[in-house]
């Protein structure tokens, strides 16, 4: 949502330009002014994207509103509106997006909405590389890259010690648990000593790519305070929240977390602390799946086995499992598919384990066999 502040002396006028902008979903009037000394009053108190104005104002020109608002927040667009066609040269010398001359049709009003749209755009992408320098990814292999580039790490106990950091962010960890983790296998004063190390490493690596002052250590305890990043996990994190919280999650919402979670957490790093950590994501992965064959198996019949068959990839010997996910088959109607899922099953257990299917498994085999007749 862009959202907007009009400014004109005449109400009747403003009224009448907000109507107009009623007519685009993409941008929101938060206030609207009839006196310049107003909304300077209350500049301080607004956020915005995008201002509208009338060229003659009382207390001062528009011209001279502009120039304050784009020396004080260059990011903000500045759209003229006016009766007034010579003043546009100056509008747009000070940085004017647009000069608009009443009265303004529909189609012209258009052009401008999405001059700004093509602006906001390119704001919120220069402040988010300004913002977010580091990019971590954590599902498959740890890796860390800034401005695209990959983050070389001095030892490979300096990448495990920020990859432990980045799972527990804001969480003061006791120097000794560290040690424990990262060195169970050193005497006390040798792995105290490797941590200082690749603290100091760590510090440096993090302090040369712009993120100063994150590690805070205080009273034998490190904090790793989570600066501005981009992570797959946290972004995980906060979409698979967004799920848990919805009885009915969108398909889409289920496809987005599973394409993060990709393979796993940490597939190609081998930190045996993580493995508690893998195994909530493991749970959380396998919820994703089952929801989403719950909620096609009704509705979409080709998504609700890719979503089965990817479950029964992640625990193919789980005959409980299996027999629950036959039967809501068969409540569907999809006998025939359900048949299919037993034979595969059945070869790969005779295949690989050299076993025979439950006794309940083989009772629901003949149920299907009768169906498919």
């Amino acid at each position: 949502m862009i959202r907007a502040v009009l400014i004109d002396n005449e109400p009747l006028a403003l009224h009448y330009f907000q109507n107009k902008l009623h007519a685009f979903q993409q941008i929101q009037v938060i206030q609207t002014f009839t006196s310049v000394e107003k909304f300077l009053n209350e500049l301080p108190n607004i956020e915005f994207d995008v201002m509208f104005l009338e060229i003659k104002l009382q207390e001062l020109s528009g011209l001279e509103v502009a120039d304050i608002i784009k020396t004080e927040r260059p990011q903000v667009s500045v759209i003229f509106i006016t009766s007034y066609h010579e003043f546009a040269l100056q509008a747009y010398e000070i940085g004017g997006l647009d000069y608009l001359l009443k009265p303004i049709s529909h189609t012209r009003l258009e052009k401008s909405i999405a001059r700004i749209e093509h602006e906001f755009s390119i704001q919120q992408m220069l402040q988010q590389a300004t913002q977010t320098v580091l990019n971590v990814q954590c599902f498959d292999q740890f890796a860390v890259y800034s401005n695209n580039s990959l983050v070389a790490f001095k030892t490979e106990k300096t990448k495990e010690l920020f990859a432990y950091f980045i799972l527990h962010p804001n969480i003061p960890i006791h120097r000794d648990n560290l040690i424990d983790i990262l060195w169970p296998d050193l005497d006390y004063v040798r792995a105290k000593s490797n941590l200082h190390t690749a603290l100091s490493y760590l510090r440096k690596t993090l302090n040369t790519i712009g993120y100063d002052n994150c590690i805070v250590f205080s009273n034998k305890y490190y904090v790793f305070e989570k600066p501005n990043i981009v992570c797959d996990l946290y972004d995980f994190q906060k979409l698979h929240e967004e799920f848990s919280r919805l009885e009915f999650p969108s398909i889409s919402l289920i496809h987005q977390c599973l394409s993060i979670y990709k393979n796993g957490l940490f597939v190609f790093d081998d930190y045996e602390w993580s493995t508690a950590y893998k195994d909530r994501l493991t749970k959380s992965y396998i919820e994703l799946l089952e929801k989403g064959f719950q909620l096609t198996i009704f509705s979409d019949t080709e998504k609700a086995i890719e979503f089965l068959h990817a479950l029964l990839d992640y625990d193919p010997y789980n005959e409980q499992k299996l027999e629950h996910y036959l039967y809501t088959l068969i409540q569907a109607g999809l006998h025939e598919q359900a048949h299919k899922i037993f034979q595969a099953y059945k070869q790969k257990l005779k295949e690989d384990l050299a076993l025979t299917p439950s006794p309940s498994l083989l009772e629901i085999s003949k149920k299907l066999i009768v169906y498919n007749k």
